[in-house]
């Protein structure tokens, strides 16, 4: 029986047997895995077994769905696929065997095959880390200037060559390490790739501590509960080959979290800190250093070196060492955070731009943009605007013509429409729908979609006079108000935002019934805006669609 196993984004981590043919995930409590994850959807995704084994199909979700790092529509999961659903990892683990130690361990996979999206951490604070590297560095001044002084001797015929050797080794091997410092503070600048830094960092460590392998791992929650490995390192390919399913002990690095301290165990299988893991002796562990990444009073991961060799112990040298390059991968991590917030932001943004206008952006980026767009029930007012006459005109012009007319009409009219706070919902030809009231309801939602409706007639007049083409530029404008269903709709593949419902088609007709450069309003409209605007009453009129006649005013 299928087991899947979830680190979620507030730190939780659990196991969920799969019993049933079909598992629902989503942010909804009603869902099988609930996930507190406010970047997904309340009805996210679904697994489903099949002949052929079992399927993960995602519902068309604002984020989408990821396994093993690529984005898929549905996807026959494997053993040990990775699913990623917003800041939520979970994986697929088909084999019973070997369950206690795959719960208590964490596959780390090849380097470069971690997403970066899983970045969602800051680094130590800068007098923390000056201080560490400060402090090593003196150290090694210190030890460089014995060196300078054995050396010294030696020549005047002081300790034999076997000292002269060891000294001169030293020597070598603190300028390594400087090197190796001076090395990672100037690859922040030149290497703006995350993951390609981090792995870079690591192959700098190993150039000054002789591991086996080791690797990086961040928490996914507050308290470290949830463990995501970011990069791996191994000695040689010999080592990377029999290592393949290798696996960290969560014993180390739980110790390590929870006591908030370094530790350096130049026995793992025989420490009575450890406890004796099994996850320590299953992968051979003779000797590890393993130290925190800090944030202020918080850790946001740790990095861990190994040896499964005898002869080749860690020290406290190597253990200060490590610390002093952690400090300096906290503020890597720091950098790394804050640019890709700022990329995904731009994303966002510019994704929103086409459709919102500023003020409802910045509402929906601070807000949250998932409950905002979500599918949901409000009341909102529709605009829907159209050129009398232009395909008939347009016949007679150039396709340039054509397209520069419009591109300028459109320009104008989505400015105004945005200058109000509203919603572009869609170009329709040579006319356009507005919505007011989605994704956020407004108390004075009919008051700015009136008044949008009042200057679009305004610059279309202007507009008019600047056009040279010998086309009469005249539009007709349908307003109406009602409840509707607004938010992401269409297929998987493609998702726009909109406003579906009765009182969006009354709206069209009413846009279809009015004559030129007139604005016409239904009665819910009317209603809200009777106190506000200069209105008459054009009376019932049948519009397509309808059975009954609909009451049309109008707004002067």
């Amino acid at each position: 029986m299928p087991n899947i196993h979830v680190v979620s984004c507030d730190g939780r981590v659990f196991d969920f047997q799969v019993v049933k043919d079909k598992i629902t995930i989503g942010r909804s409590k009603e869902s099988d895995i609930s996930l507190p994850d406010n970047t997904i959807s309340r009805n996210h995704a679904y697994i489903i077994k099949t002949k052929e084994g079992y399927c993960l199909t995602d519902l068309g979700s604002f984020n989408g769905s990821k396994v093993n790092g690529k984005f898929v529509q549905t996807t026959l999961l494997k053993h040990e696929d990775e699913i990623d659903i917003g800041q939520t990892r979970l994986t697929f683990i088909t084999a019973s065997s070997e369950k206690t130690f795959l719960m208590n361990s964490i596959l780390l996979a090849p380097e470069g095959a971690i997403e970066e999206e899983h970045l969602k951490v800051v680094g130590s604070s800068p007098q923390e880390r000056a201080e560490g590297s400060q402090k090593l560095l003196a150290a090694f001044d210190s030890q460089r200037s014995s060196s300078d002084s054995s050396l010294g001797m030696e020549l005047q015929g002081g300790p034999d060559g076997s000292k002269m050797r060891a000294e001169i080794s030293s020597l070598e091997r603190s300028n390594k390490v400087l090197f190796v410092l001076y090395e990672i503070s100037r690859q922040l600048n030149s290497i703006q790739d995350f993951k390609e830094l981090l792995k870079k960092i690591m192959d700098l460590i190993f150039m000054v501590i002789d591991a086996d392998y080791g690797f990086l791992v961040l928490t996914g929650g507050k308290h470290g509960e949830g463990l995501i490995p970011m990069v791996v390192k191994y000695k040689d390919e010999k080592t990377k080959k029999e290592g393949q399913q290798i696996r960290a002990s969560k014993t180390i690095i739980s110790r390590v979290i929870h006591d908030k301290v370094a530790l350096l165990t130049s026995n793992a299988m025989d420490d009575s800190r450890l406890d004796y893991a099994e996850s320590v002796f299953i992968q051979q562990i003779k000797s590890a250093i393993c130290v925190p990444l800090w944030n202020k009073d918080d850790i946001i991961g740790v990095i861990q070196l190994d040896s499964v060799r005898l002869e080749n112990q860690f020290t406290k040298d190597h253990l200060e060492l490590l610390k002093a390059i952690g400090s300096q991968m906290a503020m890597v991590i720091e950098q790394a955070s804050l640019n890709e917030k700022i990329r995904d932001e731009e994303r966002m943004r510019s994704r929103l731009e086409r459709f919102h206008s500023p003020q409802v952006i910045e509402m929906i980026l601070q807000g949250g943009q998932e409950d905002l767009m979500e599918p949901k029930d409000l009341t909102a007012t529709m605009i829907f605007s159209d050129i009398v006459g232009f395909t008939t005109s347009s016949e007679k012009m150039p396709p340039r013509e054509i397209n520069m007319i419009l591109n300028q009409y459109f320009s104008k009219m989505t400015d105004v429409i945005f200058k109000h706070d509203g919603t572009l919902d869609k170009y329709i030809g040579d006319g356009m729908m507005a919505v007011f009231g989605a994704p956020v309801e407004k108390d004075d939602d009919v008051q700015r979609a009136i008044s949008a409706a009042l200057e679009m007639r305004q610059e279309i007049a202007a507009l008019r006079e600047q056009l040279s083409f010998g086309i009469k530029l005249d539009v007709r404008i349908g307003i109406n108000t009602g409840r509707v269903v607004a938010g992401n709709l269409g297929s998987p593949k493609r998702l726009d935002y909109t406003v579906i419902g009765d009182p969006v088609n009354t709206a069209s007709r009413l846009e279809s019934i009015a004559q030129p450069n007139q604005i016409l309003i239904g009665e819910e409209t009317f209603k809200r805006a009777k106190n506000t605007f200069t209105i008459k009453e054009v009376g019932l009129r049948k519009v397509k669609g309808k059975a009954a006649e609909v009451m049309v005013y109008e707004v002067l």
